[in-house]
């Protein structure tokens, strides 16, 4: 496609990887086009605004990228943008001025170096130390031209004019078509449902405009934040209005709270930041200078704690020494972090609904269908020497019955119905058409903490350590002596005081006030018992500091704050009086052990851990260790981390308890028996995990847990062509109660159970992120095998999330996902269905967002979506049928030149069959859930099957009645006159089949309207049913003797006996009688229940799990539980490699990550970790990938348990 000059690929492996073509104007092609567009009645016009590479084809001439005037973009998506290229005035200065794009609101440059275009970021660091080098500021002269540069520091949001917003919602295909009908009713002098159709659509695209510029707007006014900053510009303090920052600025920032207008990454002093804006997290977060180290490379995900996020709220900024509290700015505008939460509301990714698409190739089936009436009407009507215009007329008339004209607005009501109902249960939905998705979920994960559990952990007790053994547990932790423990709870924390009142994470709060501590941050100057000011002082409160200093005051010198891929935080602090500096950590127990030295590590450390998670605790492990006293204050500030972190003294277990919310065990209960799966993805432990889902209903008493744990072995040298392996162990989880039972295995017995549960399916798999990882990169086949049985998955990162409902998809299962943390957006954008817990803006990641903090919003937004796509289906049925059984009475009729009159159409289509569709989606969603979901294929046997066997006992009705009346003595056959073509006279005939047709929109809103088990009754809807009993009425009356002005407005004529007219009656009553029976008892009833069940097991699987459950239950040796499976690793495996296609361009996105991957992996390496560590927290917004799981414990095993039973 062209030469390498003309298309280039910018932002190659993200997900903003677009083509790039270059074009410059054609004049000679723009005259052909515009006279193009005159001559064919502007649908030349039309195309192009559908296409912008036609429009650009036609109008412009390809050339090389680099003089272009327009270029034309294309995403990964197939979604095509044209943007105008900006040129310098003076082509001489290219390294003063450049030549730009914008795209999505970033900015593009032309890189004259590498001849690309490029992607203008934030400024340029190689490592962390770069940010020092620029403490003093910008010169003026560099800040006005990094400010031609990089742009305006502005989020200003545009709203589209309400002409252009029009001209977007006129320019879609059914519009067009509805313009079409118009025209053509219009000529026909069939005012009166043209006007109708009119009406609707512009009160739809009213609303639709009205809806999008007061979202707009609101975008607007609450993105867009201006501000006085001062600034550091050569050398002197400056006040600048925050658009004017540019990347590289110093700034100041005050003591007071205030919002971040740009990303900034922190010099000096400590701020205190509520991110809750960016990430859902309410809780405050200390953040700290970066570090001033040449070897560390800065990357915003790793050094979050360091870097000051746009949009976020500083409550509190101070500096020990007294000085201004420095940053500098590292990103402006739209690449900010609050820049890009907006770019992806303003540029969605798009959606491929698949309701939707069937129903577009149902159209052109439609079409298709409809061109033996359109031949056969040329041909009536030929043979009938009408007029050729009245012939052109007639046949161009029945295009309109192939589509229904009301279908998208009646579309639209079901889901704004849908989305009313859900709003009064607290249910916020961002677009109506994921509701659709929610009806047909099979499967649903969730995140544990502050979803199925509270939010909140509350203190159970600490375990601590005297002489290298483990004491009896503690409850009260006030009774704790003062011991290097309670030392560590009282420092090891990132609590700050604002107005007097304790600031930082929950868990912190509470065991700091659980101790009977408190907290100081002295300012510059202010009296202190010891050589420095330190950033806070804690010390117990009756102590009565600092009036009376005691020896128990610790001073916290410096500050590791708690990072996810670390899994730990850490502080150096100075007890009152002692001579040396101490560190206190704390973290995931089995990471603080590897940091400990050996002897200080209790012998029962492992059943001691292992026997509080299987409780369902969360357990922290604390450690400390003394530095020698030579190590002055200053040294302390430049030792390296991994110098501080290493030869602890193991001091014990903080035990806390993480409850169930009262709202969960029911809920899954519902989904349970509704044969819904359910799955739990969380960041904590793998055994509190476990217990937590047994307790919660996941796991039932009977079933069995396997665990299993893959690592990677290495090659063995001394063996030629010896490869890396991947070895896969599966054991039984321990838990309590019966499940021990199965999980230990001791005797005959106990394994012939364990066996049956496995040869049942009644078995669980519970892995942890990092097994699973493995897995999916060197094992896709045991993928799909862990991931079908999987149930519970742990110290899952936040890509892990992604690809775990990715491989879920994959295999057929349709997937939603609760999740109340930015830890889930990436999952909860990728979900069918996602459900966010948090009212924060960072939900608009998700399509849903419950104000209720509980999963109780589940079964509702299934119960909705099961009744929307109910709705939706019965609505497609009934609209479809409306205008095919219409079209059949029409062709009738044409066949001795008849016509419905204008008074006939009237009373079918706007009294008969406007209101019903309307209020179609009204009826609420059943209360209950079954286990068979509704039909989600409107292609599917059963839809299809509905509509046609309905409109065949419809025409095989007007047969009867046409012959019948045919059979009369009294009968007068129509006559044709050419003149009277569009208003014929009353016929005998006509009236028969319009009789019995008109009765036929009657039953079609009758038995199209869905009940139970998916909606309410049919009379539960007292607006729809009173509609239907009027239209019946109506019918009635119509149908046995209407009045004369009625006659003769619907061009009925009377036979002369009232016997013929109750005949017709009847046999409109037989035809709804027959025709209810069909619809409900045989086809929902018998085929749907027991014929299309049957069919589907005779048919076999079609989805890939379901064909994986068929293998998985025949394969009594899988999983090889107490056994390893070894396999293989290819040398060069790519991601490209997987049998499973995550998604499209996924192999890039994931080489990105990988890459971002690669830089952790060397600062673990940086760092010492030992291999094998796994984390506590749960996992933030990091990305890692493959971890080595080599080597064994430290501890030895085989003591028994020190614990206070009561306190378990």
């Amino acid at each position: 496609m062209g030469n390498n000059n003309e298309e280039q690929r910018i932002n190659e492996g993200s997900d903003e990887e677009m083509t790039i073509v270059g074009f410059r104007r054609s004049y000679p092609k723009l005259i052909l086009t515009w006279l193009g567009v005159i001559f064919s009645g502007g649908i030349l016009l039309i195309f192009m605004a559908w296409k912008k590479a036609i429009l650009m084809k036609l109008t412009h001439t390809r050339c090389s990228v680099e003089d272009a005037e327009k270029v034309l973009l294309v995403d990964m998506y197939e979604q095509q943008f044209v943007e105008i290229v900006v040129r310098p005035s003076d082509k001489s200065l290219p390294s003063k001025q450049h030549t730009y794009f914008y795209n999505k609101k970033i900015k593009y440059i032309w890189d004259y170096q590498h001849s690309k275009f490029i992607k203008v970021e934030g400024l340029e660091v190689r490592n962390c130390a770069n940010f020092h080098s620029l403490v003093d500021g910008l010169h003026t002269t560099e800040s006005v031209f990094r400010l031609q540069h990089y742009g305006k520091n502005s989020i200003f949001i545009e709203v589209q004019p309400i002409c252009r917003l029009v001209l977007n919602e006129i320019k879609s295909p059914f519009y067009i078509y509805q313009m079409f009908i118009v025209v053509v009713w219009m000529i026909q002098i069939y005012y009166q449902f043209a006007l109708c159709i009119v009406f609707l659509s512009m009160m739809s695209i009213t609303a639709t405009v009205w809806e999008t510029r007061k979202q707009s707007k609101a975008l607007r006014d609450a993105v867009h934040t201006e501000a006085i900053v001062t600034v550091l510009r050569d050398g002197k303090e400056v006040q600048k209005p925050s658009e004017d920052l540019v990347p590289g600025d110093v700034i100041l920032l005050p003591q007071s709270q205030f919002i971040m207008v740009c990303d900034a990454v922190l010099l000096s002093g400590n701020c205190v930041v509520n991110e809750s804006m960016l990430t859902g997290e309410s809780t405050p977060i200390t953040k700290v200078p970066v570090p001033n180290d040449p070897n560390t490379r800065f990357n915003t995900i790793v050094n979050k704690r360091n870097t000051l996020f746009c949009g976020t709220q500083v409550l509190h900024s101070r500096s020990v020494d007294g000085s201004p509290v420095k940053a500098v700015v590292y990103r402006t505008g739209f690449t900010t972090s609050k820049g890009e939460l907006v770019r992806a509301i303003l540029f969605p990714k798009p959606i491929n609904f698949k309701l939707y698409s069937e129903l577009f190739k149902c159209m052109v089936l439609f079409f298709v269908i409809g061109i033996p009436p359109i031949i056969y009407t040329s041909i009536i009507w030929i043979q009938l020497q009408a007029y050729t215009k009245d012939i052109i007329i007639i046949v161009v008339d029945v295009l309109t019955f192939l589509v229904p004209p009301v279908l998208p607005a009646v579309l639209t009501s079901i889901n704004a119905h849908a989305q009313r109902r859900l709003r009064k249960h607290g249910i916020y939905c961002l677009n109506s058409r994921y509701i659709n998705f929610c009806g047909g979920l099979d499967v649903v994960c969730f995140d544990k903490t502050g979803t199925l559990t509270e939010d909140c952990l509350d203190i159970s007790g600490v375990v601590p350590i005297d002489d290298g053994r483990f004491e009896r547990a503690v409850k009260h932790l006030s009774h704790l002596p003062n011991s290097p423990l309670i030392k560590a709870m009282a420092t090891c924390h990132s609590l700050t005081k604002v107005d007097g009142k304790l600031l930082g994470h929950t868990l912190d709060v509470k065991i700091f006030e659980a101790i009977g501590w408190d907290l100081e941050e002295p300012s510059f100057g202010d009296q202190v018992p010891f050589e420095k000011v330190p950033p806070r002082i804690v010390y117990p409160k009756n102590s009565d500091f600092p009036h009376q200093p005691a020896s128990a005051a610790i001073a916290v010198v410096r500050q590791f704050p708690f990072e996810s891929l670390l899994r730990r935080m850490s502080v150096v602090a100075k007890c009152q009086g002692s001579n040396h500096f101490e560190v206190f950590l704390k973290g995931a127990p089995e990471l603080v052990c590897s940091l400990s030295r050996s002897e200080t590590v209790p012998e029962n450390f492992k059943e001691v851990l292992e026997f509080y998670t299987r409780q369902g605790f969360r357990v922290i492990g604390v450690g400390s260790r003394h530095l020698d006293p030579q190590i002055s204050w200053d040294e302390v500030l430049k030792m390296p981390r991994e110098e501080l972190e290493c030869n602890l003294e193991f001091q014990g277990l903080v035990v806390l308890q993480n409850r169930l919310k009262p709202e969960t065990v029911p809920t899954l209960n519902i989904l349970k028996e509704a044969d819904i799966r359910t799955v739990m993805v969380t960041g904590d432990n793998l055994l509190t995990a476990i217990t937590v889902a047994r307790e919660c209903g996941m796991v039932e008493e009977c079933d069995s847990v396997i665990s299993v744990e893959a690592r990677l072995i290495a090659a063995d040298p001394t063996i030629p062509g010896s490869k890396m392996r991947l070895q896969v162990h599966y054991e039984y989880a321990k838990l309590p109660g019966f499940s021990e039972k199965l999980s230990i295995g001791q005797n005959g017995m106990v394994d012939d159970i364990c066996v049956a549960a496995i040869g049942d399916g009644r078995y669980h798999i519970a892995m942890e992120g990092t097994t699973f990882n493995l897995i999916r990169l060197h094992e896709n086949q045991l993928l799909k095998k862990v991931v079908l049985k999987g149930t519970i998955f742990a110290r899952m990162l936040p890509e892990h999330k992604l690809f775990l409902i990715e491989t879920l998809q994959n295999l057929g299962h349709q997937v939603g996902m609760c999740g109340d943390g930015a830890n889930d957006c990436g999952a909860l954008k990728t979900a069918h269905a996602g459900v966010s817990l948090s009212v924060a803006e960072a939900s608009v990641a998700s399509p849903f967002t419950s104000t209720q903090q509980n999963i109780k919003c589940i079964p509702e937004v299934i119960k909705e979506g099961r009744a929307t796509l109910a709705a939706t289906f019965g609505a497609f049925r009934y609209m479809v049928c409306y205008c095919f059984v219409l079209l059949a009475a029409v062709l009738m009729l044409f066949w001795d030149g008849q016509k419905p009159s204008d008074g006939g159409y009237v009373i079918i289509d706007i009294v008969l069959n406007l209101l019903p569709p309307i209020i179609f989606g009204s009826t609420h969603a059943y209360p209950g859930l079954v286990k068979r979901p509704p039909t989600r294929s409107i292609i599917s046997f059963l839809p299809q099957f509905s509509m046609f066997s309905f409109m065949l006992i419809q025409i095989g009705v007007y047969v009867l009645a046409y012959e019948y009346t045919l059979m009369q003595p009294w009968y007068e056959p129509f006559e044709y006159k050419i003149e009277e073509t569009h208003v014929p006279a009353a016929s005998h005939s006509g009236t028969a089949i319009l009789s019995v047709n008109m009765m036929s929109y009657v039953i079609a809103a009758t038995i199209f309207s869905p009940g139970p088990p998916y909606r309410k009754s049919f009379f539960s809807n007292k607006i729809y049913t009173g509609v239907i009993i009027v239209e019946f009425f109506l019918v009635s009356y119509l149908t046995i003797y209407p009045a004369d002005f009625l006659a003769k407005f619907i061009n009925l004529r009377r036979a002369p006996f009232l016997e013929y007219h109750l005949i017709l009656y009847a046999l409109s009553l037989a035809n709804f009688i027959i025709s209810f029976l069909w619809e409900v008892y045989f086809i929902q009833g018998f085929l749907f229940e027991y014929v299309v069940p049957a069919l589907r097991r005779l048919r076999g699987p079609i989805h890939k799990f379901e064909k994986l459950q068929l293998d998985l239950a025949s394969n009594t040796k899988w999983p090889p539980v107490g056994r390893y499976e070894i396999t293989s690793v290819r040398e060069n495996f790519n991601d490209e490699d997987a049998d499973i296609p995550f998604s499209r361009h996924s192999s890039r996105r994931q080489q990105w990550m990988r890459r971002s991957s690669e830089l952790r992996h060397s600062m673990l390496v940086g760092l010492k970790l030992s291999k094998g560590d796994s984390m506590e927290e749960e996992s933030e917004e990091t990305m890692s990938f493959v971890t080595f799981r080599e080597g064994k414990s430290k501890v030895k095993t085989g003591s028994s348990i020190h614990s206070d039973q009561n306190f378990v």
